[in-house]
């Protein structure tokens, strides 16, 4: 967009600030917009919740909602308000504080109906939070923890009241920015094998100050979590199999592999294949990945993890040195202030500021496959070359030919991200009744959000270091002290070190304006009630930086070698390559809603209400796109209410869904397998290759390019395969239609067994269409190969097969393009249940013993699914789980709590349900799992008080299984730290 574009659009907002605020100058009074019907001083009757912009007493949502507040949070032990927010129904848990590969840096993002954390608008006191990342993924982690009052999460699309990235709902943080007093809290927490533990600390101040006329609080917290390896644990101790090890491997070129007999020969096996991988043992002699022949380990868990000798392949442990638990160092500060003018106005103000600090770590850096992968090419001149692989080399036609090296950097040490983070939002306002208009209030509001996070990573290679190395007549004696000698465990000196080894530091910035003048009150009486209105324009700009070290952004030219092979590509092996990204986005959104009230007092009819919303958009990206809804509020009686709804919300892309370059990506595909999807279909020991339709996949993988050769022996023994991400400029706009019905009942006995019940029960079904994602490398192979109907044809044209390649000279598979585009649906339905149910032991006729509370939330999952493309097969995941973050939907989730409370004590329990799964694209079924808290508190004076948590009390593992996402499990679904315990002190004056 142009800046005279821009210009106009500011002022046209500027201009629609003015007359708001000139007709407000003699106003009487100020609109509370406290989202809970709670009673605060100066504050009227009338309410906001979540889902709307009209406040209206006694108000409720229309919507399916569920409400969770401080003591809730507290209860949980933890540090981060995620952890609560993933045991409820509504999320399914994605990356976060035990999410070390893949990593988000430390954040914690949430994922509501599983629709992803860029779907999921997360809002604090109504108002947007700056993102994180370029998809404009917020980080909860940079709400100030102290202050959260509730937190209010609506389900369906709420793009007609918020604007573009509530596909799949809110989440609104609600601050007590109206605290008064002093208040200190303190908490620490460890888990049972004296690991992780955590801490936070916090002081909070506020109260009325100019006689009233003003409010001002501040907070101040800081929390720190230590990080645990995998190592720590027994069930992740042997995880992230990898064919990348340290002792160095081969897959020899197709067309040119080792005389079959010859290799056959040397291991003394007549059935093994010259196709796949070959390792390097430190006596010089060579092991065969396949049944793991002639391996000689040097020992150590890391190489006999998995090595079993005569069974299946040989693969390296990499998962010790991963984090099962990121640490964490936290500063959160947040001041709010207000200030009566007059009748008339309010000013208001806040400051939030959090500066944090996180690290992932991953096993050394390898470096693996050819051009334009991240593995090297080794002359058969290397001095270092041993006398049994020197066999295996002039066993080939082309004895002269140069070979493929991979292998992994221990010398260097892991591969270490520490990111930092310094975040902070303001926000300025003006509020007031408008004069003359009845109940008629304004509010004006600037807005601006910067986040600035530094990446430092360790671990690197110089890939074009190591290959001079390589390519070095003395083996690279001359340009480092010793040289590099490949073959087998790699002691490098000080001088080789520095030499290969890389430090880089990456730089993100983002940015978010919001300005924003809206008004609402009542437009006139209606025989049912008041006609109520809300309306106003929304002007929003997003600013998205990434500069990366300029040894990362380094490509170098691909170079075809004489010998036939050749070297190029990424400078850097061991974190991913990346590239420079820099975009702006923009909209002008103006947006009305109308409550009408369209029965009263009639039979069966106590109030009925209709609320319609209606946003108009035109962002600088898609033009301009449209959001409604529609949603019904059937008051039957005091105790009986009927509620639902349609919603049309819509999402722009972002700024990295449509301008991130191409990087390249390893991702995974698991390991062969006979009975499952995972791996390649073209090996041999695949379902694919050994089920009925055998005949066909091998003519398609003939026709992708395995050598004729190597088709009845190819195997592929690792995990991953090279690809690419990348942005897609021509994105459009998602849409989805959201439909929800629901009933909310409240107990019509006045029996003090049945007075305190109340239930709540709705519906909800969310399709979005033109989704915007990529299609996962495992997902391509499987329906390239028809692994769900995909390609019933085995067309190697077919739309899944044209997103990957594979590589002219061993056959694997090169580069898996990830790449965003528009695909087709996505859809989920379910039903969200809740019961509360409040005793008064002593009117049930007990001694004074106090109150019992008993509280349930349920979620059925009834579909979801996806198509990834026009016309394609719909995917059912429903009650599946796989290797991806994000991408576990259980049939069955539930959080159930029982409390006791009396005079200065309480006792309570938890019950997390997390119901039973199908391993996806497998025959495995994984069991149900259920984990048990104990929380309590006493009150030691009015103003002290102590509470403590013992968290998974049963001290259950997580459920494994393979692939997992990361440590044999999925670490966001089940608890992986076991049993732990915490204890705490407020003391408030």
């Amino acid at each position: 967009m142009n800046h005279y574009r821009t210009k106009q659009r500011l002022l046209r907002s500027t201009m629609l600030g003015g007359v708001l605020t000139a007709l407000a100058l003699s106003a009487t009074s100020v609109a509370a917009q406290d989202a809970q019907p709670q009673p605060q001083a100066d504050s009227v009757d009338d309410i906001v919740v979540t889902g709307s912009r009209i406040a209206r007493q006694n108000y409720a949502s229309t919507s399916p909602m569920v409400t969770v507040d401080n003591e809730d949070f507290q209860a949980t032990g933890s540090v981060t308000i995620d952890t609560l927010i993933n045991d409820l129904p509504q999320f399914v848990p994605s990356i976060n504080s035990t999410s070390n590969n893949p990593s988000n840096g430390g954040q914690a993002n949430i994922n509501l109906r599983g629709l992803g954390t860029q779907r999921t608008l997360v809002l604090m006191n109504g108002r947007r939070v700056v993102p994180s990342n370029s998809d404009g993924t917020v980080d909860v982690n940079i709400i100030p923890t102290p202050l959260i009052r509730n937190v209010e999460v609506i389900s369906g699309g709420a793009s007609a009241a918020y604007g573009s990235d509530a596909l799949a709902g809110v989440a609104n943080f609600i601050l007590d920015d109206k605290f008064e007093g002093v208040q200190f809290d303190a908490q620490y927490g460890v888990t049972d094998r004296d690991d992780g533990a955590t801490e936070s600390y916090s002081v909070t101040l506020g109260g009325e100050v100019a006689e009233g006329r003003g409010n001002v609080v501040l907070s101040l917290g800081r929390s720190t979590r230590e990080q645990i390896y995998n190592a720590a644990r027994d069930f992740s101790s042997i995880s992230g199999p990898s064919g990348t090890s340290p002792l160095g491997s081969t897959v020899f070129d197709s067309n040119n592999l080792p005389n079959l007999a010859f290799v056959r020969g040397y291991f003394g096996d007549a059935t093994l294949t010259n196709t796949g991988a070959f390792g390097f043992n430190n006596d010089g002699s060579v092991f065969s990945y396949v049944r793991t022949l002639n391996f000689n380990s040097p020992g150590g868990i890391d190489y006999d993890g998995f090595a079993r000798p005569g069974v299946g392949d040989y693969v390296y442990n990499t998962g010790p040195l991963n984090l099962l638990q990121l640490g964490l160092d936290r500063w959160n500060a947040y001041a709010g202030a207000t200030y009566r003018i007059n009748d008339a106005a309010e000013v208001y103000g806040s400051l939030l500021f959090t500066e944090y600090e996180a690290a992932n770590e991953l096993a050394a850096s390898p470096a693996a496959g050819n051009v334009p992968a991240t593995g090297f090419r080794v002359p058969v001149t290397n001095p270092f070359i041993p006398a049994d692989l020197a066999t295996f080399l002039a066993a080939r036609p082309n004895p002269t030919g140069s070979f493929l090296l991979n292998k992994r950097f221990n010398a260097l040490g892991g591969r270490r991200a520490t990111e930092n983070y310094n975040v902070y939002q303001g926000t300025v306002g003006l509020r007031g009744d408008l004069v003359g208009l009845r109940d008629w209030t304004y509010d004006i509001y600037a807005q601006y959000g910067r986040n600035l996070r530094t990446t430092v990573q360790t671990g690197n290679v110089s890939r074009s270091a190591v290959q001079r190395l390589l390519d070095a007549p003395d083996g690279g004696a001359s340009l480092c002290a010793g040289g590099f000698d490949p073959f087998g465990e790699t002691e490098l000196s000080p001088a080789c070190l520095t030499y290969i080894g890389r430090t880089a530091q990456n730089v993100t910035e983002q940015d978010q304006t919001v300005v924003e003048a809206s008004l609402q009150g009542s437009l006139l009486e209606l025989p049912a009630g008041d006609l109520r209105f809300a309306g106003g324009i929304q002007y929003r700009e997003d600013n998205f930086a990434f500069r990366p070290d300029a040894s990362l952004a380094q490509i170098n030219p691909v170079v075809v070698r004489p010998d036939g092979g050749s070297t190029g590509g990424s400078e850097i092996a061991g974190f991913n390559p990346s590239q420079p990204l820099r975009g702006t986005t923009n909209s002008l959104e103006y947006f009305l809603e109308l409550l009408v009230p369209v029965l009263s007092d009639l039979p069966f009819i106590q109030q009925l209400d209709l609320n319609l919303g209606y946003r108009v958009s035109d962002y600088t990206t898609v033009g301009w796109v449209d959001a409604y809804k529609a949603d019904l509020d059937w008051e039957v009686t005091d105790q009986l209410r009927f509620r639902g709804g349609v919603q049309r919300a819509v999402r722009a892309p972002s700024i990295g869904e449509l301008f991130a370059p191409v990087n390249t990506s390893f991702p995974s595909v698991g390991a062969v397998s006979g009975t499952g999807l995972s791996g390649d279909p073209c090996d041999i020991r695949s379902s694919y290759r050994l089920g009925p339709n055998g005949a066909q996949v091998r003519a398609l993988c003939l026709a992708q390019g395995i050598s004729p050769a190597a088709i009845d022996t190819y195997v592929f023994t690792n995990n991953q395969v090279p690809g690419i991400t990348g942005g897609n400029p021509n994105l459009q706009e998602e849409t989805s239609d959201s439909y929800t019905i629901g009933a909310v009942v409240t107990s019509p006995w006045e029996n003090p067994w049945l007075s305190g019940l109340s239930a709540s029960i709705d519906y909800y079904d969310i399709t979005i269409e033109n989704v915007i994602g990529t299609i996962g490398a495992s997902a391509q192979l499987q329906g390239c190969f028809n692994a769900q109907g995909q390609n019933p044809t085995y067309d190697a044209a077919n739309g899944y097969c044209s997103l990957f390649d594979r590589d002219p000279l061993s056959g694997n598979v090169n580069q898996a393009r990830e790449v965003n585009a528009n695909l087709a649906t996505l859809k989920t339905s379910g039903i969200d249940a809740q019961f509360d149910w409040t005793l008064d032991i002593e009117e049930l006729g007990g001694p004074s013993w106090g109150m019992l509370t008993f509280s349930t939330i349920i979620g059925w999952l009834e579909n979801r699914e996806r198509q990834d493309a026009p016309g394609g097969p719909f995917i059912n995941r429903t009650g599946t789980i796989d290797s991806v973050f994000g991408n576990t939907f259980p049939e069955w989730k539930g959080l159930t709590s029982v409390n006791w409370s009396m005079d200065r004590y309480a006792l309570g329990a938890r019950w997390r349900h997390v119901g039973a799964l199908d391993q996806f694209g497998t025959s495995v079924e994984l069991g149900s799992v259920d984990y048990f808290d104990l929380n309590g508190s006493i009150d030691i004076t009015d103003s002290i008080s102590l509470r403590a948590t013992i968290n998974n009390l049963t001290d259950e593992e997580p459920i494994t299984y393979s692939p997992g996402v990361q440590a044999n499990t999925d670490p966001s679904t089940y608890d992986t730290l076991g049993r732990r315990y915490s204890i705490g002190l407020t003391a408030k004056f």
